[in-house]
């Protein structure tokens, strides 16, 4: 169990949140509750396994197990891609990146005031801003740059299309043999048929019209000849 499971054991009865609680809490907090301790009302929030308070409106932030304060630069750094914006808040989320509004959202992504991506530099340099790098993301992700790449994709299914097309045209006009066997009759059907026809052939012989032959001698028995 994480130290984090154990404050929530500690503390089974929170209190419920209100906005201006939420004004204290940075958003690098993706847990949080409210509680009583020693008549104070304290916000625990949770920071990766750990546990952090406060006692507003106090803003700073202690560490629940070594007791050490937490300060603001250390929370600020937990936000990605922070070096590469302006004007940051750490308690509303807001920012500036090329001069345009963004938004830290609950999601845990960087968003525009029309809800698209923020597409930043994907080796960001700690503590500067790099414009180069900043511009050369903004171009990557712009719609005019979008669409040649959509126009580029349809041109080579266009493309390919096209040449199975005129594959499958040139193999109409000049059929191929395929690999599929040829049907053969059955070859008991044809020994049947041809035994069949043989026997019909075959002449009967003529019963002849003449005087039959005689029966032959009737044998006696040795016993009743006389010598």
């Amino acid at each position: 169990m994480i130290f984090w499971e154990k404050v929530l054991l500690k503390y089974p009865t929170k209190l419920q949140a209100s906005e201006e609680d939420a004004k204290y809490l940075p958003i690098v907090f993706s847990e949080w509750f409210v509680a009583y301790n020693q008549g104070e009302r304290v916000i625990f929030a949770r920071l990766h396994d750990d546990c952090v308070w406060s006692v507003p409106p106090s803003k700073t932030w202690t560490n629940y197990n070594t007791s050490k304060d937490i300060s603001l630069e250390t929370l600020t750094d937990l936000v990605p891609y922070f070096h590469q914006v302006t004007d940051f808040d750490l308690y509303t989320g807001r920012a500036k990146y090329n001069n345009k509004d963004i938004i830290w959202t609950p999601i845990h992504q960087w968003k525009y005031q029309n809800n698209r991506t923020v597409h930043f530099n994907k080796t960001p340099t700690k503590g500067t801003n790099s414009e180069q790098s900043s511009d050369e993301a903004s171009k990557k992700s712009s719609p005019d740059e979008d669409t040649a790449q959509v126009k580029d994709l349809l041109r080579q299914a266009e493309t390919t299309v096209t040449s199975a097309i005129q594959k499958l045209s040139s193999r109409a006009g000049t059929p191929e043999l395929t690999n599929s066997p040829l049907p053969k009759a059955s070859p008991l059907l044809g020994k049947s048929k041809l035994s069949t026809t043989e026997v019909s052939q075959v002449a009967t012989p003529p019963v002849s019209k003449g005087k039959a032959p005689a029966p032959p001698p009737t044998r006696t028995s040795a016993s009743s000849s006389s010598p």
